[in-house]
């Protein structure tokens, strides 16, 4: 049995350029009543384009620059959006956010996000569940990988796409290739791989989750 919380989640999504990921999020959460979804969508480098917000006030002057605005979300995404965009203290921000608000954080993959944008060097980088690569070439890659579930997958909810196990793993196995994925480094105790990428021959972790 899942019980739903009684109050409306916030989450906040930034994303650095326009791309099918914020179309897709914001699609499927358009009808949900239980969550409200605050985007942030940089159109140049210095304009944002804002949807879901409550006031005219709110993500005004962009990304929050106090613990009192962004501790008010629940949960925080970020997309293809490079750490130097952010201050360093809006960087410890968010590790605070995660560590002591005790919001939920997903980080997605993107030309500029995650070691590509940088991360890797920031306090962001202490609460995420893997270590991010230092690499010569691009860790985000356009290519082709079919995503499969491991067995942990198997037992989440955040990968159940049907009640019954069997249809939801026939429902993963006929499943598109994705797009793109991006490298990871190990992963860190304590996190587990939900969904891992077939690509060249070989696994590598697509959806990395830790409490």
């Amino acid at each position: 049995r899942i019980e739903a919380p009684a109050g409306r989640r916030h989450v906040l999504y930034v994303e650095g350029e326009p791309r099918w990921e914020y179309k897709f999020i914001r699609r499927a959460l358009h009808q949900n009543p239980s969550v409200r979804l605050a985007s942030l969508l940089r159109t140049t480098p210095n304009k944002f384009y804002r949807q879901g917000v409550e006031s005219a006030d709110e993500l005004a002057d962009g990304f929050p620059a106090d613990e009192e605005t962004l501790f008010a979300y629940d949960a925080l995404v970020i997309g293809s959006y490079e750490a130097a965009a952010l201050a360093p203290a809006q960087q410890r921000m968010i590790a605070e956010f995660v560590s002591r608000r005790g919001g939920g954080l997903l980080m997605l993959g993107g030309r500029r996000g995650l070691a590509d944008g940088g991360w890797g060097a920031t306090a962001v980088a202490d609460v995420l569940p893997a270590k991010l690569p230092s690499l010569d070439a691009p860790s985000f890659i356009r290519f082709p990988a079919k995503a499969r579930l491991t067995d942990a997958g198997r037992r989440s909810l955040l990968t159940r796409l049907d009640l019954d196990d069997a249809a939801n793993r026939a429902t993963w196995a006929e499943m598109p290739d994705v797009a793109d994925f991006q490298y990871l480094d190990e992963l860190k105790p304590g996190a587990v791989t939900l969904l891992e990428a077939e690509v060249q021959g070989g696994y590598e972790p697509l959806l990395v989750h830790q409490r």
